[in-house]
């Protein structure tokens, strides 16, 4: 199986709902909780739960089919 990439989680990244992947990126790249990331969007801390658990579940698929 290939190592992956950065440039292969970044693709992956791109296809997932612009939500979803905003919620992933400041989760993952500012390191931030999901209790700051719902305060920054405005949004209920539930709905920034279910657009990260959507997201990662989306991207995992993507990437499995990639290797």
């Amino acid at each position: 199986s290939q190592r992956m990439t950065k440039d292969n989680v970044l693709q992956a990244l791109a296809q997932l709902p612009e939500e979803q992947r905003e919620a992933l990126a400041l989760a993952y790249f500012r390191n931030m909780t999901q209790q700051e990331i719902a305060d920054a969007l405005g949004e209920p801390l539930g709905t920034i739960k279910t657009r990260i658990r959507l997201g990662m579940q989306k991207l995992r698929g993507l990437l499995i089919d990639e290797q």
